[in-house]
């Protein structure tokens, strides 16, 4: 299926994320935890240079929000700078969301 293509304003997009961790209750097994976050699509130029970023710069720079953390008692994670600096200090987390933004934009080159 065909469609014209139409250039749009907006440049925040939906996209799942998986954070993989290893798994508390079952030695050598993984938990797979979900979330949608909530992209931005990068200009060619900022995309060239997303390599040479720190981690929490490239975080800043392409996840503007999310649906779907919580808090262990299940109170809902509100997306901030403060709170997205935490999460950067999270291995697992950053692969998680740099993974998505490969997939994203299935560009082999981008990230780590």
């Amino acid at each position: 299926v065909f469609m014209a293509f139409v250039r749009k304003k907006g440049n925040i997009y939906p996209w799942p994320v998986e954070v993989k961790r290893p798994s508390l209750d079952v030695p050598g097994e993984f938990e797979i935890n979900k979330f949608v976050g909530k992209f931005k699509r990068l200009k060619r130029s900022e995309l060239d240079n997303f390599e040479n970023e720190d981690e929490f710069s490239a975080l800043q720079k392409i996840l503007v929000g999310w649906d779907d953390i919580k808090e262990e008692d299940g109170t809902p994670i509100s997306f901030s700078k403060v709170i997205l600096k935490e999460f950067s200090e999270d291995v697992d987390f950053v692969k998680g969301v740099l993974d998505a933004f490969r997939s994203f934009y299935g560009n082999a080159q981008v990230g780590n």
